[in-house]
């Protein structure tokens, strides 16, 4: 299928230039306009949407971009999503990233088409360079969730990353822990490196290492069974605690603890990360910290909306996390 690249490469300009073109013709000259137009009837670019009168026009559609559409953190984000999209009447396009920006890309590309309206960001994973040449145009609004870039001021619902891990790390020491590793997601993850800043700055606060307790995950279940299995290993001065960052991983921990035959928590203490579902019905039942995931998604969508309908808007809103308390923590022993 034709894409807008294929538009600016026959027209000779930038798909920043098409993307102009289609979305806000005033601003370009007639005559890159008309070669645009005759570029979308060459290459048979979005027949349909694309070639009427290079006008703009509302699709009453949102593209929300997950990561990884099988993660069930995102289900309760998406349903605030949708709750909020469906009354003011407007539906909402799943799109899974697959945590492949070349996908991300792909939908990116259905804004200057008029087949979407605006874009909700579940990840970090998309080239930046679309990024910033959506956000530069006031037609294509753009709204982050959960996570955010560290260099382009996106409109963001998120939490307190930073202050969350800051919060798990000073309960397990009130437990009596010395020796607490932390499993992260993804390093180069902006999210990840505020949860890892805070889990740093706490155990230095209280006159303790973290250096050798740092290993990387990627949210799964599938990671944080094979990172507990080598966090554990018995060759080694095994940690008492792990501070995960995702429930998933934290699940996959307590497989890895029952396998090497160690107790939870009197030999060991987990914390998760999120409150999904499993957390509250695996077993021991996980203490994790809560993030408001349907308010998340209802808020995301109310500042998208707002954007769409030039309000004024709170562009960076952070929302309070929760540290929920189950069976799997208690103290050290010793």
């Amino acid at each position: 299928m034709p894409t807008i690249k294929d538009v600016a490469r026959v027209a000779g300009c930038s798909t920043a230039t098409v993307s102009r073109a289609l979305a806000n013709p005033e601003k370009v000259s007639d005559t890159t306009r008309e070669r645009v137009a005759l570029a979308i009837a060459e290459v048979g670019y979005a027949p349909n949407v694309a070639a009427r009168n290079l006008r703009r026009a509302e699709s009453k559609t949102i593209v929300a971009l997950l990561p990884d559409i099988s993660n069930p953190f995102f289900s309760e984000i998406i349903n605030g999503m949708e709750e909020v999209a469906h009354q003011a009447g407007y539906q909402v396009l799943i799109g899974d990233c697959e945590h492949d920006p070349a996908r991300a890309e792909a939908y990116f590309e259905l804004l200057p088409t008029n087949q979407a309206d605006g874009i909700l960001l579940l990840t970090a994973e998309v080239p930046a360079v679309l990024v910033r040449q959506a956000d530069g145009q006031s037609s294509f609004p753009l709204v982050m969730a959960c996570e955010f870039f560290t260099d382009i001021d996106l409109p963001t619902v998120a939490i307190d990353n930073h202050q969350a891990a800051c919060h798990a790390i000073d309960y397990l020491i009130s437990l009596g822990h010395r020796r607490i590793a932390t499993l992260s997601g993804p390093a180069a993850n902006p999210i990840c490196k505020e949860r890892v800043r805070g889990y740093r700055g706490t155990l230095a606060a209280h006159g303790l290492s973290a250096e050798a307790h740092i290993v990387e995950g990627d949210f799964g279940f599938r990671s944080g069974y094979q990172q507990g299995l080598a966090l554990l290993d018995p060759a080694q001065a095994r940690p008492t605690a792990i501070f995960c960052h995702s429930d998933e991983m934290a699940i996959g921990v307590l497989k890895a603890a029952r396998q090497l035959g160690l107790a939870v928590p009197g030999q060991l203490s987990v914390v998760g990360f999120d409150n999904i579902g499993f957390s509250e019905y695996c077993e021991p039942e996980l203490t994790t910290i809560s993030q408001p995931r349907n308010e998340i998604g209802q808020q995301a969508m109310q500042l998208l909306l707002g954007l769409m309908r030039d309000k004024p808007v709170v562009r960076h809103q952070t929302l309070s996390t929760q540290l929920i308390v189950r069976k799997s923590t208690g103290r050290a022993e010793g």
